[in-house]
């Protein structure tokens, strides 16, 4: 079976995701109550295609601890914006949560160094990293009592407003939105010389319509996922750094599990983490395409040098406060910059 876990909540428009079937004998035998349950919280909706994937987790697990496990599913922000799935999460009313950077930053701030602007650009970059730095931030997870499942992405970030935005100086005249808790959203707002607008998620598509806010930056899926588009007119291209992402478990809760219900959910995530982060990446790249059809592109690759500068002096920032300098350092590394 297949079950796009380790997706970003921004994957709202929905992947193809296999059917699976069950016995009618499973389905006749009658289950225990169950003695173990997991939380869990995604802002994707119930009946998008990640939330069909919960729910048919939410039947496997049942089958394979024999009713002991019951999945509850906080579908489409039910639960809050990432900062109080984390606070639910720290207080024992939540056990996991599909998290972007915002909500793995404050549980692990020295992730942020995967966000940090202008760091890492590319997909082969961001796999790079991951993968010769996976043993320290696993560690740094674990140490905040948190398994970091697996990892996920959804898709580049791109500048999307009601006006042409070229060059960073666009920003000081326009409204950007900055997600409440998102320091490096609100460092590259700064280092632009511009003032964000905090809200949080949830209220983003009411500020566009007042005009409380009229600039997002954010990915296409995100932009088109939520229905922002329809309040913006540009869209910058290319894209620029990568929205990252992991569906993580309280570690405590995740060991309390069955060895059935925890070997299936490890290893699940295993075996389908390449693929569907190959999916979200494709799903990326149709959303933007689907965008473009709708709102105007502006090529800001003419002043790379001025866009540039400003993702230095906000990753500068923000180095000694969320990572350290030696492991932006290192990361400058591996992606093979020199700054």
């Amino acid at each position: 079976m297949r079950f796009p876990l380790f997706f970003l909540p921004f994957v709202l428009l929905g992947l193809l995701v296999s059917g699976h079937s069950f016995s009618g004998r499973a389905h006749a035998e009658a289950s225990p109550e169950p003695t173990h349950q997991l939380r869990l919280a995604t802002l994707a909706p119930r009946q998008s295609a990640l939330g069909r994937a919960f729910q048919e987790l939410r039947k496997e697990l049942r089958e394979k601890t024999n009713g002991e496990v019951e999945l509850k599913m906080y579908h489409g922000g039910v639960a809050g914006d990432e900062e109080t799935v984390v606070r639910k999460m720290r207080v024992g009313q939540l056990d996991g949560a599909l998290l972007t950077s915002t909500g793995l930053g404050a549980l692990v701030p020295q992730v942020l160094v995967l966000q940090a602007p202008g760091l890492i650009t590319s997909y082969p970059a961001l796999d790079d990293v991951r993968k010769q730095l996976a043993p320290q931030l696993e560690a740094l997870f674990d140490q905040a009592g948190y398994r970091l499942v697996s990892w996920g992405d959804s898709g580049q970030v791109r500048i999307f407003s009601k006006h042409k935005i070229q060059h960073p100086d666009d920003l000081k005249g326009v409204r950007p939105w900055v997600w409440r808790g998102s320091p490096t959203m609100r460092a590259f707002i700064e280092a632009a010389g511009a003032n964000g607008v905090t809200l949080g998620l949830p209220e983003v598509f009411s500020a566009l319509q007042t005009g409380m806010v009229d600039t997002v930056i954010a990915s296409s899926i995100g932009v088109l996922g939520f229905q922002w588009h329809t309040r913006l007119k540009t869209m910058t291209k290319p894209g620029g750094g990568i929205v990252v992402g992991a569906y993580v478990i309280k570690k405590d809760r995740l060991e309390a599990l069955p060895k059935a219900a925890r070997d299936h959910i490890l290893q699940s995530a295993t075996e389908h983490a390449e693929e569907f982060r190959e999916g979200g990446r494709k799903l990326d790249e149709e959303a933007s395409e689907a965008l473009t059809k709708r709102l105007k592109s502006v090529n800001i690759w003419r002043n790379q040098h001025a866009w540039e500068a400003v993702q230095r002096d906000a990753r500068n920032m923000l180095a000694g406060r969320l990572y350290s300098k030696s492991l932006m350092a290192r990361v400058q590394e591996i992606v093979g910059k020199d700054y």
